[in-house]
């Protein structure tokens, strides 16, 4: 085996086994999945509008995007470009259903 893999492995498990400790010792102690999900439900909704986009152009543009480039040429780069408009339309047209729904719940 080779000790130069085999230390960082142990160390990211050690830290990964202490932070679920933390998290579950945290959880138990009060609403921690109400605040870490939900953010308190003091965020926003400037910070839903970018979480959303960031989400959906960072899923597009490291993944996707390079490689339909790559296969059918920069004029593709034109048909990506849609994606910024579609989510404010979307945010649009779902936003208010989604503010209501926060509410509620």
């Amino acid at each position: 085996m080779q000790f130069e893999v085999i230390i960082p492995l142990i160390a990211y498990l050690v830290v990964v086994f202490g932070l679920s400790l933390y998290a579950m010792r945290k959880r138990a102690s009060g609403s921690f999945l109400n605040e870490y999900f939900l953010g308190s439900r003091s965020m926003g909704g400037f910070v839903l509008a970018m979480t959303l986009t960031a989400t959906y152009i960072s899923a597009s543009s490291f993944i996707g995007g390079p490689g339909a480039a790559y296969k059918y040429g920069l004029g593709w780069v034109l048909l990506a470009m849609i994606q910024l408009p579609a989510i404010w339309l979307s945010l649009g047209v779902l936003g208010k259903k989604f503010a209501i729904l926060a509410r509620r719940y």
